[in-house]
């Protein structure tokens, strides 16, 4: 909608710009003006000005000037109507809507229901937290470190343990049931036909957009009983877990200072870093990072450290989060924790001056990860190591500049004691088969069959190979339980890569373990792309898939080949072997047409 210069004129006189402008810049009064360090370019004289008689600012180091608008669409990387709103927002400043349907207006009336009904539900949990029922969440709360004063700061709150104190409470205050639904407060019981809160017996931390709004919310369990420790409210119109961070919106400030972002994984890391002083801490909401995360992190540093537990899983978050996060033009560095799994347990045990070395230190993503691979290769062969190398291309293609490139293949080789360029070698061989380098901001493309389905090489461009390094990474999976289905269902001579086949002719003798193949370099990208498949039942529709995927390649080239030699043998007059070959084409296809029909 375009705005006319009236209410334009509006939203700037009724901001006051000194203050707008001092959330985000430190001001100190110069004469009728403010004076401050330029937020634009690094200075270590200040040179950008704040004039509240002309409403605007302007740099004398960078040239940068503006009026209020103007200074939070490049501070917020917002476009002109955003920023418009957010600041007609903050002076209470009402905007004309434009000319709406009447499902947009009722679209807006639920939005405005959900804020109205989450606040109502973020004071109620705050006030439960505060009442003597609240007793054993605050003793929890102190137990893991933290005091009334940051329960008061961060909104902490307390669901009671009742099947439905939240319910009535929301009722009797005018909200309705589905209002409670919709904003994923209280759950349908089937069975039952009966609704309750979502959220009982839990310490219960709000979740805030950059308006200050209350979208959502998280909770920790109190008890020992069945069900999730971490509990979050499902994606409403409000919420979208994969745009969304906890913190985010009282660390902007402090990641624009410190010229990085802390990424965490839980609650309480991102509560005790910021009680410790890394205000510029956020956390992910129960799922991995996205695309979407990149570009909103972007807006406000080029750097991140991630600070994710130390075991497996973490690891593996870690490595899932490379990819959106370079897309969007971010560094990444990782940070490692030698005698803690978290940092909340790092915190409890050392002063925050030791935390704050680890992160000066930190390594860039790829020299930690060939650090984790190290211990997999200690005292391995040259010929291994260099194997090795294989498993980081497709990550290291992901990398949207030539120089960062070189950057990381350098310094893996350095990690696993080579220095030959051979992994620069192996990444431009792969970017001459034709791969396509994302930019910074680029999609995926999404799976359209769904999760659990992989998708056609034809659909992603990935090499075919992929095929047979993700069905031997899937036979780790379970203990090794899918095995003995895999050497019964395929021959080995469905593999093309010799090393593969090989492996498989392996375990179809029994002469290794499943659990071996995680030592294999080959597989470490497709130990990557399966990590998200939890589910037992996934695993096994993506080895079925993979297995038919094997067997119509194999009959394909089948196909091909006698195809090729039945051409030479009409070509030779061999008029008995042509007719040999063309009966074996008929059976072969005969194969393929099942095949794709069982499928």
């Amino acid at each position: 909608m375009k705005y006319s210069d009236e209410i334009i004129q509006r939203v700037r006189d009724s901001t006051d710009i000194v203050s707008v402008i001092g959330e985000y810049v430190p001001l100190k009064k110069s004469g009728s003006s403010y004076k401050g360090l330029c937020p634009f370019h690094s200075e270590k004289s200040p040179s950008f000005m704040v004039s509240p008689t002309r409403n605007g600012f302007h740099c004398f180091g960078c040239g940068k000037g503006g009026n209020v608008i103007t200074f939070i669409m490049e501070m917020e990387k917002m476009p002109f109507p955003e920023a418009l709103r957010f600041l007609a927002d903050k002076a209470g400043v009402a905007l004309p809507k434009p000319q709406e349907t009447e499902r947009d207006q009722e679209a807006d009336r639920a939005r405005e229901r959900m804020l109205a009904l989450n606040e109502f539900a973020g004071k109620f949990f705050h006030e439960r937290l505060l009442s003597a029922e609240g007793q054993p969440a605050r003793e929890y709360f102190k137990g893991r470190g933290f005091a009334k004063e940051d329960a008061l700061k961060y909104l902490i709150g307390y669901a009671p343990a009742g099947w439905d104190s939240l319910k009535n409470a929301a009722q009797k205050a005018g909200f309705s049931q589905e209002e409670l639904l919709s904003a994923g407060l209280i759950v349908h019981h089937e069975e039952k036909n009966s609704d309750y809160d979502k959220f009982r017996n839990r310490l219960i931390f709000p979740v805030r957009n950059n308006y200050d709004k209350i979208i959502a919310f998280g909770g920790r369990t109190l008890s020992d009983e069945s069900g999730p420790k971490y509990l979050n409210s499902p994606e409403t119109l409000l919420f979208k877990k994969s745009e969304c961070l906890y913190l985010l919106d009282m660390a902007r400030e402090a990641i624009r200072q410190r010229n990085y972002v802390l990424v965490v994984e839980g609650y309480f890391d991102a509560l005790a870093l910021h009680r410790s002083g890394f205000g510029n801490a956020v956390a992910t909401l129960g799922t991995a990072l996205t695309s979407q995360h990149g570009r909103v992190l972007a807006r406000y540093t080029k750097e991140v450290v991630f600070s994710y537990d130390a075991d497996t899983a973490g690891q593996a978050a870690v490595l899932r989060g490379f990819e959106p996060l370079i897309q969007s033009g971010l560094n990444i560095r990782v940070l490692v924790m030698p005698d803690a799994k978290d940092p909340d347990e790092y915190l409890r045990k050392h002063p925050k001056e030791e935390f704050e070395a680890l992160i000066q230190k930190s390594p860039d993503f790829f020299r930690w990860w060939a650090q984790s691979l190290k211990k997999k290769f200690q005292g391995a062969p040259v010929e291994e190591r260099l194997r090795a190398l294989e498993g980081f291309a497709p990550l290291i293609l992901r990398i949207p500049d030539e120089v960062s490139v070189q950057a990381a293949c350098a310094a893996v080789e350095s990690e696993l004691g080579l220095d030959n360029r051979d992994l620069l070698t192996i990444v431009n061989a792969e970017r001459k088969k034709g791969f396509r380098r994302p930019g910074p901001d680029r999609t995926e493309p999404q799976n359209p069959k769904g999760e659990g389905t992989p998708v056609s090489q034809k659909e992603t461009g990935a090499k075919e190979p992929a095929l047979e390094s993700d069905f031997l990474a899937l036979l780790v999976e379970e203990n090794g339980e899918f095995v003995p289905w895999a050497v019964n269902e395929l021959s080995p001579d469905v593999f093309l890569d010799e090393n593969l086949r090989r492996l498989f002719e392996r375990l179809s003798a029994g002469e290794m373990k499943a659990e071996e193949l995680n030592r294999v370099p080959e597989l470490e990208p497709s130990f990557l792309r399966i990590e998200n498949q939890t589910e037992k039942k996934r695993r096994e529709a993506m080895l079925i898939d993979l297995a038919a995927a094997l067997k119509k390649r194999r009959l394909k080239n089948q196909l091909a080949e006698i195809k090729a030699r039945q051409a030479q043998a009409e070509k030779a007059g061999e008029v008995e072997q042509a007719l040999s070959l063309a009966q074996q084409m008929i059976l072969l296809k005969r194969q393929y047409s099942q095949e794709v029909e069982t499928k």
